[in-house]
């Protein structure tokens, strides 16, 4: 088993070569080894396998060689973990099949990062790579909408798996993000890897306002140019509405129409239920108020505001049967007296209503007094 000795470029290739030998032949081929082990990624290139032969001592020994193709994809040293190769050959004495397992020995790799590329987090070091954006739907939005975000990243040189999350993880309150899963897809030529990472994720506007599509921006080295690039596409401004109005479906419209229904029939039956009682309530205390004193004192306003003469005094008896104080409508007597002699005295006199409301006014000051305040001549 052996490696390169030099160091190799992180995300770039590195042949290591296992070669198995016997002194006759291999009735079965041998059973290699994967190398698979964390941060190396291993291919096997086409026709990886193939016949082999050497001098040995003076003789002539066959075999079958493997080829793989690793990358690493940290810097530092790796070191291969123990490995062994399953062998089966013929013995030379009697062509019988012999199965021997032969461990190999240790093999190291280094892999570096070139001058330039140190501060590089995430570490992309390729000979391309660029990012795409891709947008379906309106960036004028009403809650409830959706858009939804494509992008893509594109590596030549290199694996795709060394592309990072493309993303942005904060995002806006106002909208709700439903990821799927990334698509990476990797081809190979000639022991030159490429590939891409595809992510995409709809947004659904959850109420009104000003959002935003970060950004998104990767640094990454040109083995081409020996410099630091950088790959990037823009910010999308989204602009978010209140929800327009829709009118109900067939279906709500049925519903709404079977509550009403529902609602009619129960409030018609609550109805029919306490109407009865409501009109008893009703009834019997419009028959309290007209046998109260409240009454009488409302019909002599009413009389005494219409300029009324027999209005008033059966108004003011009726006042007196239902315990009006006689002394306090005393004065409005003498008004009333005197609008009567006016009235029937033949001559053309004046008939003086205005000292009948005063005296109805004191009238109510003496009751209140008596703890039986009429009410209000103006309300």
């Amino acid at each position: 088993m052996e490696g390169p000795k030099e160091p190799v470029i992180v995300g770039q290739p590195a042949i290591v070569r296992i070669k198995v030998l016997v002194p006759t032949f291999m009735p079965q081929p041998p059973e290699f080894p994967s190398l698979e082990q964390q941060n190396l990624l291993v291919r096997l290139p086409e026709r990886a396998s193939g016949p082999v032969s050497e001098t040995v001592n003076g003789e002539t020994w066959s075999g079958v060689q493997r080829s793989y193709r690793v990358y690493p994809l940290i810097a530092g040293d790796i070191t291969f973990d123990a490995q062994t190769v399953a062998v089966t050959y013929a013995d030379p004495a009697t062509n019988a099949p012999v199965q021997a397992t032969v461990d190999l020995p240790p093999v190291k790799i280094t892999a570096e990062i070139p001058g330039g590329a140190e501060g590089l987090d995430p570490l992309i070091i390729a000979t391309g790579f660029t990012l795409e954006q891709k947008l379906e739907g309106p960036t004028d939005m009403q809650a409830g909408d959706a858009i939804t975000r494509e992008l893509t990243a594109r590596i030549s040189g290199t694996t795709p798996l060394l592309v990072p999350v493309l993303t942005p993880q904060q995002q806006s309150p106002l909208l709700r993000a439903y990821p799927k899963e990334p698509r990476i897809s990797e081809s190979e030529e000639r022991g030159v890897l490429s590939g891409q990472r595809q992510e995409e994720v709809v947004y659904i506007a959850q109420q009104e306002g000003e959002a935003q599509l970060p950004e998104v921006s990767i640094d990454w080295f040109n083995l081409q140019t020996n410099q630091v690039e950088t790959a990037s596409v823009p910010a999308t401004d989204l602009t978010l509405a209140p929800p327009k109005w829709q009118p109900p479906s067939l279906d709500e419209v049925l519903k709404i129409v079977a509550f009403a229904a529902i609602a009619v029939v129960a409030i018609g039956a609550v109805w029919r239920f306490l109407s009865p009682r409501i009109r008893d309530l009703r009834e019997a205390r419009r028959g309290r108020y007209l046998a109260s004193r409240r009454y009488a004192e409302d019909a002599l306003k009413t009389a005494v505001q219409a300029h009324d003469l027999n209005a008033t005094y059966t108004a003011l008896e009726l006042w007196r049967s239902r315990g009006g104080n006689s002394k306090n409508a005393e004065k409005l007597e003498d008004c009333l007296t005197r609008i009567g002699a006016a009235r029937y005295s033949g001559r053309d006199q004046s008939e003086d209503w205005s000292s009948a409301l005063q005296s109805l006014t004191s009238l109510r000051d003496a009751a209140a007094r008596d703890k039986d305040a009429l009410p209000p001549l103006n309300p």
